[in-house]
């Protein structure tokens, strides 16, 4: 099944003009033994390396071939193929360390940045004065009832209730050498403990709250992140996953962008670290991008992240989170892919880019690949666009933005250290808004197919920048509370 990659041979993805095209037809078309076809899904989820290996997969008609450009060109003209596109390489869309910090401090200069730190006060504030409230009440309780119905002495045998001020107290007198004798439950009530986690500012922004108190925290909804893999996390269940880089078998998170991503969606509500937008979602771990330790980056082929949707989309997953993307024109292997996914029921929200300001502005791939493809673009705290938050279309058939949501300095999970946090921008971070939205969404309308759930996230947005649905905005800020109703 093995071939040896000759030189000047490149990496292609065949797209078949029947999306049911099954591995016999294709072995006919590629004029190949059938022999020679192996199921992409089954050999990419294992360790095995697969740089030769003719992978197909079934379910969406495409096959990923070794060949020559004069082999693909042949192909191309067959009527069977709709397409024959190299198998592009792929990267996830936060910023790197240096682009960080000059992000960083634009934020800081923003006369708006000190809102992000009163949400905070004021969520722990609140959650401080509820919980001792709550507590004096019980304890109240408790002392009524000890009380009831019987006496209780003091040091000098005379009686008094157990809520009575000792003497020393009432007076203001203290006398080191005497104690007043209370109750020794008294002396072991531990102080006020938190009860309500405060709500980062991106979570309120995008309304989520207001879903939750309603009953939608994404409960019974998988989402699928298509990402670097996600890390164990004290903030984090993963139900399940996947890898489809090669030579690597676990999902587990080697670079943290995955990690931060799935944060974001489904930080737990557990009164530590952060939350996110659906926070009773159920996580898989979908790894398509390798760690770069040169760059700090993370990256991948086209065709691991097909070989990733299939996957998802196999398994029952209904919202995938793609926060990854290539500067190029739409491709027609995702636009396959997607008419797949979202005929299956998956909703499919990808990151818009980060290439505004590049000579490649406009909404990258996959999110310009189809119309039913939820595009995320980034702002800040202020509801300003994010200055590289990738934007415009460039020809027909180009997916534009839909929405945005909040993608600068966004603080999330992350792995280094174990169960730490770390604040990232990017539509990278914009992208698993949606995707929680999209999972509170479903929880509410479980019959809703992804075309309708597009137009909800569409029709109930906060409008931003000029009137109406533009080239920047889309049709303006994610609103989970209005997108549930």
């Amino acid at each position: 099944m093995k071939e040896k990659k000759q030189s000047g041979e490149k990496r292609y993805i065949v797209t078949y003009a029947d999306p049911n095209t099954d591995v016999g037809t294709a072995s006919k078309i590629l004029n190949v033994s059938e022999n020679n076809v192996a199921n992409g899904v089954a050999v990419m989820e294992t360790d095995a390396e697969f740089d030769s290996e003719i992978l197909h997969f079934d379910g969406i008609g495409s096959t990923v071939i070794t060949c020559s450009e004069q082999r693909a060109e042949e192909l191309k003209q067959d009527s069977r193929v709709l397409a024959v596109e190299e198998d592009l390489e792929i990267f996830a869309l936060g910023t790197l360390e240096d682009i960080q910090q000059e992000v960083d401090t634009l934020h800081e200069q923003d006369p708006y940045f000190q809102l992000a730190q009163e949400y905070y006060k004021q969520g722990f504030e609140q959650g401080k004065a509820e919980s001792q409230r709550g507590l004096m009440e019980q304890l109240q309780k408790f002392l009524s009832g000890q009380n009831s119905g019987s006496g209780n002495t003091n040091g000098n045998g005379n009686a008094h209730s157990r809520t009575t001020t000792p003497t020393a107290f009432q007076t203001g007198v203290e006398n080191p050498f005497h104690t007043p004798t209370l109750n020794p439950f008294l002396k072991t009530v531990p102080p006020p403990s938190i009860l309500v986690q405060p709500t980062p500012w991106n979570i309120s922004m995008v309304k989520a709250p207001a879903a939750w108190a309603r009953g939608l925290r994404g409960a019974g909804i998988k989402v699928a992140v298509i990402d670097t893999g996600i890390a164990a996390h004290a903030d984090l269940g993963v139900s399940g996953g996947a890898s489809f880089v090669p030579g690597v078998a676990s999902f587990n998170d080697d670079n943290g962008h995955g990690t931060h991503c799935a944060g974001i969606i489904a930080a737990r509500n557990n009164f530590i670290g952060v939350l996110g937008v659906a926070p009773a979602a159920s996580l898989y771990a979908v790894k398509v991008l390798k760690h770069n330790p040169l760059t700090g980056g993370a990256s991948g082929m086209t065709s691991w992240v097909i070989a990733g949707m299939v996957w998802a989309m196999q398994r029952g997953i209904k919202v995938v989170s793609m926060s990854l993307g290539s500067a190029s024109s739409p491709l027609l292997a995702y636009r396959n892919a997607i008419t797949q996914l979202t005929n299956a029921g998956v909703s499919v929200v990808c990151a818009s880019g980060n290439s505004f300001g590049s000579s490649f502005p406009w909404v990258n791939a996959p999110a310009n690949s189809h119309p039913l493809a939820i595009a995320v673009g980034a702002i800040n705290i202020n509801k300003a666009i994010a200055p590289f938050s990738s934007r415009g279309i460039n020809g027909a058939g180009w997916n534009p933005v839909t929405l945005v949501a909040p993608g600068v300095s966004v603080k999330s999970t992350y792995p280094f250290p174990a169960s730490g946090y770390k604040t990232l921008s990017g539509t990278s971070m914009a992208c698993p808004h949606v995707a929680g939205a999209v999972a509170l969404i479903k929880q509410k309308f479980p019959m809703f197919t992804p075309a309708q759930i597009k137009a909800k996230l569409i029709f109930s947005s906060s409008d931003l920048g000029v009137p109406g649905n533009d080239q920047t905005f889309g049709a303006g800020l994610l609103n989970c509370d209005k997108a549930t109703l």
